[in-house]
């Protein structure tokens, strides 16, 4: 299937491996393709350097690295008005739009409430596992 993963899923499989991870490794055996747009990885690499996670640079970019090889960049030409009622959340529905994506992967209570936008799925790492 096709995915994006927002950063929290990022984030909870670097630092604490389980579902989030098992999403990732899925990517990594080919089972799924992953989406990603450079904005997003920004906002992975902004949330890793925050003082709270003591996450090293070096750890930090080969994190980054390591999802840009493995992922599917895409660069997306829709600017979402009207999808997350969080609208920095609205970077993650260009990159599924973009990626003509079956699923959005969320932790996020605004991506989540949508339950879909122009028949992406958006579910949390438990509902997608379990798909």
């Amino acid at each position: 299937m096709k995915i994006v993963l927002d950063a929290n899923i990022f984030i909870s499989a670097f630092f604490w491996g389980g579902n989030p991870r098992t999403v990732l490794e899925r990517v990594i055996k080919k089972i799924d393709e992953l989406y990603i747009t450079e904005e997003i990885l920004v906002e992975i690499k902004e949330v890793l350097l925050r003082p709270k996670f003591h996450a090293g640079k070096i750890e930090i970019d080969y994190f980054i690295k390591s999802i840009e090889e493995i992922a599917n960049m895409v660069f997306p030409g829709i600017k979402v008005k009207n999808g997350s009622r969080d609208k920095t959340d609205n970077k993650y529905i260009e990159c599924a739009l973009a990626g003509n994506v079956d699923y959005l992967v969320s932790g996020d209570v605004h991506l989540l409430e949508m339950k879909e936008y122009n028949k992406i799925k958006i579910v949390t790492v438990r509902e997608y596992l379990q798909i």
